[in-house]
């Protein structure tokens, strides 16, 4: 089992960049994901724990260090790095997951549960809105997810209207602006509902 640096953060009662600190220092053993992020193994982090006294514990279950999992999926490698990026950078750390294409993203919605979908609508092999269709179908994966759509056809009415009216939380634009991206995740995150998502002023 591995924890993000949000995670081990919380349960450790510090900053984020500290415990990035502690890994770049060699004081906490960690992992990087081909994504560039740090990955801790509970065992290492465990032992950390122990030999520096730090405040706190994570409990038996692990559950209070267990954060929203977000899942991009972006065939653009570019703002897949970006999106990323801006994700791990908030303190509180989402649990974020990468899927580049959309045959390998539907793999990782059954395979996750994922609380979040971020998903690019012009990808080749399967598009954003047909893996929104299979998710709103009766036997999906993931019947009550939430999605935020993220597109550069801002200019193509047709496309942006289906994806409007396909049920989603939210519509981004590329390029994007970094703090619309991270208000309109936490708002969808914390609100819990379609409604006040979509009438938010936030893309839609």
């Amino acid at each position: 089992m591995y924890f993000t640096t949000g995670e081990a953060a919380k349960a450790c009662g510090v900053k984020l960049n500290t415990i990035k600190n502690w890994i770049r220092n060699g004081d906490l053993a960690a992992i990087r994901t081909p994504g560039g992020h740090w990955r801790i193994p509970k065992s290492a982090f465990m032992a950390f724990m122990d030999t520096f006294n730090t405040p706190a514990r994570p409990p038996a279950g692990d559950t209070d260090i267990t954060n929203k999992r977000i899942l991009i999926i972006d065939d653009d490698i570019a703002a897949h790095e970006l999106i990323v990026g801006a994700l791990d950078m908030q303190s509180d750390s989402f649990d974020v997951h990468s899927a580049h294409h959309g045959y390998s993203g539907l793999i990782e919605i059954g395979r996750l549960q994922p609380d979040l979908i971020l998903l690019d609508i012009m990808m080749p092999d399967i598009n954003g809105l047909e893996i929104i269709h299979r998710l709103k179908a009766a036997d999906s994966p993931l019947p009550d997810a939430r999605i935020i759509a993220i597109t550069a056809a801002s200019d193509r009415r047709l496309v942006v209207n289906r994806i409007r009216n396909a049920g989603i939380e939210a519509l981004l634009f590329k390029p994007l602006d970094i703090d619309a991206l991270i208000g309109t995740v936490r708002q969808v995150l914390g609100d819990g509902g379609h409604d006040q998502t979509l009438n938010a002023g936030l893309g839609i």
